[in-house]
């Protein structure tokens, strides 16, 4: 059971407990407002208050101008970090106090901490989703449905897919080339949906 004090001073309800808080920031200072904040804790013990900090992030693969396929990992949440700790008024003054934070997520002038196992399982569903191949996941096309090609040397043709590998990330499309269809294999990332 939390114990909780009201504080009159200020707009914070101090739970001894250890609870997630979202914290809003800048976008795309998030990674900056980590490291500081992280130094910050170091430099004033308080460690034992501020207890992890959580940037959600989901991995992306991409095809670069060689056509060869890389990972990078982008943030699901642009602007927002979520904080496991024991908000008190020390904490919330050092984080209020730091460069591109706008404030803890909250009701009006009040954080609000988390759902329980809110953040838990946000980070199975994230680990499930970066252990599988990706492949299943990334590929929702449908034999005989029409594409565009979006990479390569058959750039802006259209045509329809023929056929479908997953385990690769493959797709066969039916083009038309010189009058003629012709069956080209492409990377499941040259191609998007025609709408």
């Amino acid at each position: 059971m939390a114990i909780k004090k009201e504080n009159n001073d200020d707009n914070i309800k101090i739970d001894l407990n250890p609870r997630w808080y979202i914290l809003q920031t800048y976008v795309g200072f998030e990674d900056a407002v980590r490291r500081t904040l992280e130094a910050k804790i170091e430099n004033s013990n308080l460690g034992d208050k501020l207890l992890e900090l959580f940037i959600p992030l989901k991995k992306l693969t991409k095809l670069n101008k060689k056509g060869e396929r890389t990972e990078k990992f982008e943030k699901i949440y642009p602007g927002y970090i979520y904080l496991r700790m024991i908000l008190d008024k020390e904490i919330a003054y050092l984080i209020q106090n730091t460069q591109y934070v706008s404030r803890i997520a909250g009701t009006g002038d009040f954080a609000v901490a988390l759902e329980e196992g809110y953040v838990e399982r946000l980070k199975e569903k994230l680990a499930k989703e970066s252990e599988g191949s990706g492949a299943a996941t990334i590929i929702d096309y449908r034999v005989g449905e029409t594409i565009k090609v979006t990479d390569g040397p058959f750039k802006d043709m259209q045509g329809k897919i023929s056929a479908i590998d997953k385990e690769n990330s493959r797709v066969n499309v039916l083009l038309t080339i010189f009058d003629r269809e012709t069956n080209v294999e492409l990377d499941i990332l040259e191609i998007q949906k025609v709408i």
